[in-house]
């Protein structure tokens, strides 16, 4: 079928591609009515290797009065042109402004490169790669993400992302309790509120305690004296800290961590990676004399903006070097490498997956993904 009658069909005009900002009739299956991976004969040979006759065949073992007859009254089906000017009509009913309230997301601009990866498919498509070996083109993804973190941070493995800080700072915390097997946790009064009310919700109806630790009236910097008392408690397993605190000011990090340190506590570093590469700001693995042992952070807006709120991407990063080879398995981490395939050839893989119940099970280290 000629491009033309392509857009014909699907009700679509150059215009259309013109604000899409991408060519779909270019793009394998994007104009099919359902998004299948697999193809028609890939289809025919999975059913003819299980003794299928057609796709109907799977469900002959349920009782006729529990299929559906037809499909749900969830309306007509509209075609990609429709569906994209009725997209674009929900999105003029959007009503922005700019915001001056601070913290939270920071608004950042777009680099140009961000759409143009975006619009390539084999990138982007996958939603998580729980068959990694037919996801390279997602690990790759993953691969350099975690590279560019590990490069800016300092640390060695940086995790395939959670959903946003908050969630990861919850998780570095749950981390903490495994390897020093002790359930209080400290938090600088200086992060994210929001931050802070996800931590408490989280805790509730487990073991973790979460203790504010106060910041100085005097200096709006975390009050070292109260440090001090609290990280010194038996049951205390971890201190999470920002560099930049809530009120715009710089942490003395190596005075904190040393602190955390000698005390024999996890240090978890919350950082912002775009300071990192553009301020010059000091990176979490030379906080001190030890650096800090995890790190979380947000990077949504390293590539897009807030969009009421996500989608975020939760940075968690741990150290792993010939000191210390353990930590990583006590986080909920989904860390890529590279790895040689049946044919020797050069490819990436899921190196460690402890938080994935398909794999663990009831041992996985977080339900996070469910």
């Amino acid at each position: 079928m000629s491009k033309q009658d392509l857009l014909s069909k699907h009700n679509l005009t150059e215009s259309h591609i013109a604000r899409l900002g991408y060519d779909p009739t270019e793009l394998p299956r994007e104009l099919e009515n359902y998004y299948i991976c697999s193809s028609k004969s890939e289809i025919e040979e999975m059913l003819h290797a299980i003794g299928a006759e057609n796709r109907d065949d799977l469900y002959a073992h349920l009782s006729p009065d529990i299929l559906f007859s037809k499909a749900p009254n969830i309306g007509d089906k509209l075609s990609y042109g429709h569906l994209q000017e009725h997209l674009e009509d929900v999105a003029a009913k959007n009503n922005t402004y700019p915001c001056f309230i601070g913290d939270g997301l920071k608004w950042n601009s777009v680099h140009p490169i961000v759409p143009f990866v975006c619009n390539l498919r084999g990138l982007t498509t996958a939603y998580t790669p729980y068959q990694p070996e037919r996801s390279q083109g997602t690990l790759h993804t993953l691969w350099i993400y975690s590279s560019c973190l590990s490069m800016l941070t300092g640390f060695e493995a940086i995790n395939a992302s959670f959903y946003e800080r908050s969630t990861a700072l919850y998780e570095a915390f749950n981390t903490a309790a495994r390897i020093n097997k002790k359930n209080v946790m400290l938090v600088s009064s200086g992060i994210y509120p929001g931050d802070l009310e996800v931590l408490r919700t989280l805790a509730l109806e487990t073991k973790n305690e979460i203790i504010e630790v106060p910041l100085s009236s005097d200096t709006g910097l975390l009050d070292m004296e109260a440090l001090t008392k609290l990280i010194e408690r038996e049951d205390v397993s971890a201190l999470a800290f920002p560099q930049i605190n809530s009120l715009g000011l710089l942490e003395d990090v190596h005075e904190i961590n040393n602190l955390v340190k000698k005390n024999g506590k996890q240090s978890i570093a919350i950082i912002d990676p775009a300071t990192l590469a553009k301020d010059g700001l000091c990176p979490p693995s030379d906080w001190g004399d030890q650096g800090a042992d995890m790190l979380v952070g947000e990077g949504q807006h390293l590539a897009i903006g807030r969009n009421f709120g996500g989608p975020g991407l939760g940075i968690f990063g741990v150290r792993y070097n010939e000191e210390n080879k353990s930590s990583i398995r006590s986080t909920a981490g989904r860390y890529i490498g590279k790895a040689k395939d049946e044919k020797g050839q050069d490819c990436l893989v899921i190196v460690l997956s402890t938080r994935e119940q398909h794999i663990r099970r009831e041992k996985a280290t977080s339900n996070i993904c469910s």
